[in-house]
């Protein structure tokens, strides 16, 4: 009956139950979408980031979605607290790594040390600060969407925690000693590494290690990417790598003489390499100088041994 009623209905007041139907299909879509949408954001932390509206030029107002892995999703005001965040890490790096380590014993100067930073010295770490902000987020979009990095406090593992993380050093230092060594053939060295190696004797922290010819920095930066593409992780392992990169590339630049126990680290490794470049070009282990033969001690070390 209702159908027949419909017959009789003017055009203009019939129902469009086609149009109806394809509604429905899109609202579903659009449900399955935001559930998928609010798990990632759950997972990441970044809850918040969808929650503001935009207006468009009209002035009416619409609701934004951001995602983790889509910075084309964030607001400008998302992007620059971003990008103000990670170069603030840098300055605590810059900042806190020195107080905490404050007591330790200090290496002896052996060597000339570079007193005064010239402008290009500021222009390279200027650059490489803000390409650490790319760094930082393709870091966390690659987290975002692996299958291999779980986010879960249920999915902690032993092997994705205590085992993954040397290993994230250890895979790293492979791909870093062979980029290290290829940096220090001639004919390259002179346009790319030699810039980092003017500093004999480190003792700024981390811009003495930021102050890298931009070209070397982000190759640098990026093996710390494809080591976590390398080593399945948790999410946590993750972050507590990328926040330790930062804390011993600093270490590395300064004169405490730090170390951890069972030859895991030790400043004075890559401090003598800027006295002896042809030794020791692992960043933060000796695993892979020890097999290819370009582990060295201090000599000085060596006769107070004997």
């Amino acid at each position: 009956p209702r159908f027949r009623r419909l017959a009789f209905c003017p055009p203009s007041r019939r129902p469009n139950l086609r149009r109806a139907g394809w509604s429905r299909e899109r609202e579903a879509a659009r449900a399955r979408e935001m559930s998928g949408v609010e798990v990632l954001r759950s997972a990441a932390g970044f809850a918040d980031l969808g929650a503001n509206a935009s207006s468009t030029s009209s002035g009416s107002a619409w609701d934004s979605s951001a995602t983790l892995h889509d910075f084309t999703t964030w607001t400008w005001t998302q992007c620059l607290v971003f990008a103000a965040v990670v170069l603030l890490g840098y300055d605590v790096l810059h900042t806190v790594v020195p107080m905490i380590f404050s007591s330790a014993p200090q290496l002896p100067r052996k060597g000339k040390h570079l007193d005064a930073l010239g402008a290009k010295d500021w222009a390279f770490i200027a650059f490489n600060r803000l390409t650490g902000v790319a760094f930082v987020y393709n870091c966390l979009q690659y987290m975002s969407v692996s299958p291999t990095i779980p986010w879960g406090l249920h999915e902690l593992t032993f092997f994705n925690t205590l085992i993954a993380l040397p290993a994230l050093f250890i895979f790293y230092d492979f791909f870093y000693c062979l980029w290290h060594r290829l940096l220090h053939v001639r004919g390259i060295y002179a346009h790319v590494h030699k810039h980092h190696h003017r500093q004999i004797v480190p003792t700024r922290g981390n811009l003495d290690a930021m102050n890298v010819h931009p070209v070397e920095f982000i190759v640098g930066e990026y093996l710390h990417l494809l080591a976590m593409m390398a080593v399945p992780a948790h999410a946590i392992t993750c972050v507590v790598f990328i926040i330790s990169l930062g804390v011993f590339t600093s270490l590395n630049h300064t004169r405490f003489d730090v170390k951890i126990p069972l030859g895991i680290f030790q400043v004075r490794w890559h401090d003598l390499h800027h006295r002896l470049p042809q030794s020791n070009y692992g960043q933060y282990t000796m695993v892979w100088d020890h097999l290819w033969g370009s582990y060295r001690e201090d000599p000085d070390d060596a006769v107070k041994a004997k």
